[in-house]
């Protein structure tokens, strides 16, 4: 039952959940992660409201909020991943992500989004589940583990 429900959890993550359809997913490329995961790793700084007064002014609503869903959804990603890698290993199975032993943050999972789009600009017209899934899996690889 637990597999089943964790295979689940991962489907709905790389299709795309059925009420959103799978044209939304694929409108969603890597340009826009890059665009708002950007943003987002901006958002998050100590120092960003007072950098971004001096220098620009402040996003949109939508764009922050596009900002927010973007670090969301990597954040989402990385947790299923996370409980599929656990799930793994106490089945006696290996598991493709090896993450480290008290995972990574939030800021750290975007991070890593985002420099493997900023590394591979040639993706960026490729749906987004791939990407986020492409960026964990080289970063945190487990080898011929698996």
């Amino acid at each position: 039952m637990k597999k089943i429900f964790l295979s689940l959890i991962l489907v709905s993550l790389c299709m795309g959940f059925p009420e959103i359809g799978h044209s939304a997913e694929q409108l969603t490329d890597g340009n826009a992660v890059l665009r708002d995961c950007s943003l987002a790793m901006d958002m998050v700084q100590d120092d960003y409201n007072k950098k971004i007064k001096r220098m620009k002014p402040m996003p949109s609503k939508k764009q922050q909020n596009d900002a927010m869903q973007c670090m969301n959804y990597v954040v989402g990603f990385k947790d299923a991943l996370y409980v599929n890698q656990v799930y793994q290993e106490k089945s006696g199975k290996k598991s493709a992500i090896c993450f480290p032993k008290d995972s990574i943050d939030n800021r750290q999972a975007v991070q890593v989004v985002v420099k493997y789009l900023k590394g591979n600009p040639i993706l960026l017209s490729q749906p987004r589940a791939g990407l986020v899934f492409n960026a964990f899996f080289y970063a945190f690889y487990c080898g011929n583990n698996f």
